[in-house]
């Protein structure tokens, strides 16, 4: 994925941004693709959002660890912009409400 900023013609629109954690799966000698995030990234691009830039920040702890994943968005029209923040991607993206893998369990599903 190219992280370069790109350039707008909606550059009066403030820019927004969007977290999103993965919790870290178990061992694996192989890569995986993480779906979940993929559809939220293609609704995001389809909601009228485009993606400036994007960051990552790991996170381990002793019982826990991750990935913050932060991208930072521009609304490309006013519909975009009065997107309710709020609102439950989960529902937005028709998302599952637990991880696409059956090995990881999330804090919410215990």
């Amino acid at each position: 994925m190219n992280n370069r900023p790109r350039s707008s013609s909606k550059k009066g629109l403030p820019l927004q941004t969007f977290t999103y954690y993965i919790p870290a799966p178990p061992h694996r000698n192989t890569g995986y693709r993480e779906r979940e995030f993929d559809k939220i990234m293609a609704g995001i691009s389809n909601s009228g959002f485009e993606i400036i830039d994007v960051s990552t920040q790991s996170v381990s702890t002793n019982e826990h660890g991750g990935l913050f994943i932060v991208a930072l968005l521009r609304p490309l029209n006013k519909k975009a912009k009065l997107m309710d923040q709020g609102q439950d991607i989960h529902e937005r993206f028709k998302l599952a409400h637990n991880h696409s893998s059956p090995d990881i369990v999330l804090d919410e599903d215990e």
